[in-house]
Order: structure tokens, then sequence, then C-alpha cells
């Protein structure tokens, strides 16, 4: 008897490890990665308007639904091409930054936030110079 009990719990356990194969494993969250993080616009002018699109892949296991954009100022905006980004799922986070009434070194960046946490889940960056007429 013992031993048919501990047979169909082994089946059991074998069956649901097939079914479900992420039982037991512990799950990460989501993880966005950018290749590129930093783009460097160069020297402009105070009349530049610089647009980048970075591209943002989540290499977790589960979702990421984004919340809001955080900027440094209101010189610079970003738009994420869609609020949710699933396991393996690669999107692009569209910037903005003009440079009117700016001048000298300027780095400036972009906090995407989630809806779990007030943590950025990644930080992105547009530096460069901004020239004095």
């Amino acid at each position: 008897m013992k031993l048919e009990t501990r047979n169909l719990k082994l089946g059991t356990t074998a069956l649901l490890l097939l079914l479900f194969p992420m039982l037991g494993k512990a799950v990460e969250g989501y993880n966005l990665v950018c290749d590129a993080p930093v783009y460097t616009f160069g020297t402009v002018d105070q009349t530049a308007v610089i647009t980048n699109v970075f591209m943002i892949r989540n290499e977790g296991d589960l979702t990421y639904v984004h919340k809001y954009t955080h900027t440094s100022c209101g010189c610079t905006k970003g738009q994420l091409e869609k609020r949710m980004i699933g396991p393996g799922e690669t999107v692009k986070m569209t910037a903005v930054y003009k440079a009117e009434n700016r001048k000298g070194k300027q780095k400036k960046a972009l906090r995407l936030i989630s809806m779990d946490s007030i943590e950025p889940a990644i930080i992105l960056y547009m530096e460069g110079f901004v020239n004095i007429p």
C-alpha cells in the first residue's frame, strides 16, 4: 500500500511538472534592457530638436506594464510604442529633446516607471552640447 501511494505521488508530481514547467522555479519578473541606453547627439544650436528611437527588450519572464515616463525636465519627452511589453518582446521608445533655451553640456534622463513600482525599470539618456548663439 505504501509503495502504491508513493508511486501515485511521484506520478502526480511528474504530471504537474510536465503541465506546468515553471512550477518550482523562481519568478524573475520583468527585466528591461536597451543595448544603447545613452544617445549622444553631439553639438547642436538652440534651435535643434533631436529625436532618437531606443529599442527596449524585456528579458524577464513577466510582462512589463508601463505607467509613465519621468523625464529630467520639460525639454525632453518620451513615448513608448505600447504599454505592455511581454517576455522576449522588443518595443520602440521615441525620445525628443528640444534644445531651446539650453546651453552647454546636456544630459537628460528618461525613466520608465511601471505600474508596480516607483523605481525606474530602466533609465535612458540623451546627451550632447548646446552652443550659445
